[in-house]
């Protein structure tokens, strides 16, 4: 039996066949664009190579598109042709791919699960695992797998290093933001190339509030990345958005024609990270343009896929922002059948999150903030249950506050204000906000220590 780098039995493969496997999951790993084409030709001279196929499949399942699920499926179907021959960790991983497709995490969740019991060195139950995890909130989970991992790897043993910068994310989504520095920077170390990895570091400074290192981090040139996969507008979202705390605006708004918006995409984290940046300019006061139009578009034609809970309510930014209100309509209505019908095993967090947070966005653009602010208030512990991270979420905290501030209720938005100083108080906006804050309710002195904390984080002119 032929077996991968990590000593795991693949089926149907020939040893030059598994050394582009392992070549194949390597690349993958470290979200490089030649990972799927050089996998499809795989699977064309592989016929028989069930884990090949099953790759393709999760590929395919994880680009976020409805249109892409009947090719999934067909890699599914290639497989189970080949079932009887598959070893018990094959059909593990057949089992999780029918449960992603049919949009039924828990059964894909529970089958990498059984995987990892055995066999904690497979690096694609845990990286797959990994990400369903993520974006349905359940960090705890995701912290143990990757400890369950890192127990029984040397650092020799390949994927090491990713699954440290897996743990590194795990962690600073969990709170613990030293030990995430300190391990991230390891998996960096290590292995250059692991863009997970600097990442989760990138998350960490951004938690932290400290703009230096994070912008000092994600010093890289634009064509740095030029190989890797969409992931990559990713950390170049971050990198504007340790531009944007700093009040550098003109800077953050040219990093999102750059590198965060790439001209034509329709990829999920594309446009969560299109509309959230470009909602946090306008609310700091600075004019967009037409910018919001294309990813309008992109969002009337991706609103039914329901793939990620998370991108949801950004497509309910660029619909509102937009005016586009029958088609914000149309959007809401299709999340409600969804949670009816095939996303019935999400229909929890959609009904309780994700359409009150979709509609409390469409309510905010239509100019009825009460409306925002009562359901968005209630929300606040929860919205981690449709995905997202820390700093993503932060969006819907900015959202509730700028409602407050429109409604007038500036108590709320001083109370807000005050909580939010706190955890992030190397925000120029955030601090712009309390000046205009207290100078509404009389507060001069506020005001005026709020002014010299802009001056204290601005950089020099």
């Amino acid at each position: 039996m032929t077996t991968d780098e990590r000593g795991l039995e693949l089926t149907g493969a020939v040893p030059p066949q598994a050394a582009k496997f392992d070549e194949i999951v390597r690349d993958s790993l470290d979200y490089r664009a030649a990972a799927y084409p050089d996998l499809a030709i795989l699977c064309d001279d592989a016929p028989e190579f069930a884990m090949a196929h099953i790759l393709k499949g999760y590929l395919l399942v994880g680009m976020g598109k409805s249109e892409m699920l009947p090719e999934a499926n067909a890699c599914a179907d290639r497989a189970s042709s080949i079932a009887e021959s598959m070893n018990s960790r094959e059909k593990l991983h057949l089992k999780a791919l029918r449960g992603w497709i049919a949009k039924n995490p828990d059964e894909a969740l529970r089958n990498w699960d059984e995987i990892l019991e055995d066999q904690p060195r497979d690096i694609l139950a845990l990286k797959f695992q990994h990400f369903m995890l993520f974006w349905f909130g359940r960090i705890r989970e995701m912290t143990i797998a990757c400890e369950r991992t890192l127990r029984n790897l040397d650092e020799s043993d390949p994927g090491h290093s990713h699954a440290l910068g897996m743990y590194s994310f795990a962690l600073e989504e969990a709170g613990d933001y030293r030990k995430a520095e300190r391990l991230g920077r390891l998996a960096v170390e290590r292995h250059p190339d692991d863009l997970w990895a600097i990442h989760a570091v990138a998350h960490v400074y951004e938690m932290e509030g400290n703009l230096a290192a994070g912008l000092n981090w994600l010093s890289q040139p634009l064509g740095e990345w030029a190989d890797r996969g969409l992931f990559k507008d990713h950390l170049w979202w971050h990198t504007a958005l340790f531009a944007y705390e700093r009040g550098e605006y003109a800077k953050a708004l040219e990093l999102y024609d750059e590198a965060v918006w790439p001209e034509d995409s329709d990829f999920y984290l594309d446009t969560q990270n299109a509309a959230s940046l470009l909602a946090r300019l306008e609310f700091a006061g600075v004019d967009v343009g037409e910018r919001w139009e294309p990813l309008a578009a992109v969002s009337e034609s991706r609103a039914g896929d329901h793939v990620h809970l998370f991108t949801e309510p950004h497509y309910s930014m660029a619909l509102g922002r937009t005016d586009q209100r029958e088609l914000s309509r149309k959007h809401l209505a299709s999340l409600q059948a969804f949670a009816k019908g095939e996303g019935r095993h999400q229909s929890r967090p959609v009904e309780r999150v994700a359409v009150p947070v979709c509609r409390a966005i469409g309510d905010f653009y239509l100019g009825n903030y009460a409306s925002t602010i009562d359901a968005l208030m209630p929300l606040r512990d929860e919205f981690q249950c449709i995905g997202g991270s820390h700093a993503q979420r932060d969006v819907f905290e900015i959202y509730l506050l700028e409602a407050a501030m429109r409604k007038q209720d500036y108590r709320l938005a001083r109370s807000l204000l005050d909580e939010r100083t706190r955890s992030r108080r190397n925000s120029v906006s955030t601090w712009a906000k309390y000046a205009e804050v207290c100078d509404r309710l009389g507060d001069r002195s506020g005001a005026e220590n709020a002014r010299m904390q802009i001056k204290r984080i601005a950089p020099a002119s």
